[in-house]
């Protein structure tokens, strides 16, 4: 009986511990996050409970026809109605950029980045891919994709400092940007302010001529950085729908 008693405890130990370990990793993980950046940096989640994706403002769309279909999509636009969040893998590139070039640069910009939409329960996670396994511009359009490049044109064939494509799926950001920091008033600017504001656009988001919003074209001392309910409820379908993402109770770095 002794025997038999210390043989299921055995067993339970070896189920148990993996999940343990998980846990403590992700623990772990988590505050590493937090040392990125300081506690004040924090955005609250919005309230979108008296939305509905079917009631959506065309004027908030970009490429407003490439938005899901509810009555076809009934049950994403439902799970996008929730107050779950949501998890979106991200691949993140460095093509022949000059200013942006290795992994450690950019951690701290996606943690911002993630703060910020915390107003969507929308939760990114950023992994970086080698350079050669960069898809051509019309490839895996249902992977959200980073890219920092040297100067790589827009579908229009112009050097913009950075734009976010929802055909393609995929958000470019060229040195051009980086190279007039002397302008950049707002603090939450380098990098975190572009990076979100292009993912927004890659989540079916147009500009908005509210200076407080993250979605505001350019930068300015009065960007907060804040996202309406009805543009977390737009991303959130896309999130589900174009990118595949997840519902997770442990968000990635926030």
């Amino acid at each position: 009986m002794q025997s038999f008693v210390c043989f299921i405890l055995a067993c339970l130990a070896l189920v148990v511990a993996p999940v343990y370990g998980a846990e403590s990793k992700r623990e772990v993980d988590a505050k590493k996050c937090r040392k990125l950046l300081p506690d004040e940096y924090q955005w609250q989640a919005r309230d979108w409970s008296h939305l509905q994706v079917t009631d959506l403002p065309r004027a908030l769309k970009i490429f407003p026809e490439q938005q899901p279909d509810c009555a076809l999509h009934a049950a994403i636009c439902a799970d996008a109605e929730s107050k779950k969040t949501i998890v979106v893998d991200v691949d993140v590139f460095f093509k022949d950029s000059a200013i942006w070039n290795r992994p450690e640069q950019l951690p701290a910009y996606m943690a911002l980045v993630n703060r910020y939409y915390q107003q969507a329960s929308i939760s990114f996670n950023f992994k970086f891919r080698p350079a050669n396994e960069l898809p051509a511009w019309t490839g895996n359009r249902h992977q959200l994709t980073v890219i920092f490049a040297s100067a790589m044109p827009n579908p229009a064939g112009k050097i913009a400092d950075a734009f976010g494509n929802l055909p393609a799926g995929k958000a470019v950001f060229n040195d051009v940007l980086m190279n007039r920091q002397d302008k950049h008033a707002n603090p939450y600017f380098m990098m975190g302010k572009p990076l979100g504001h292009e993912l927004g656009h890659v989540l079916g988001l147009a500009h908005t001529q509210d200076k407080a919003l993250l979605m505001t074209q350019g930068t300015s001392p009065q960007n907060a950085l804040d996202i309406l309910p009805e543009q977390a409820l737009i991303m959130r379908v896309m999130a589900l729908q174009r990118f595949g993402g997840k519902f997770d109770t442990v968000p990635a770095c926030h």
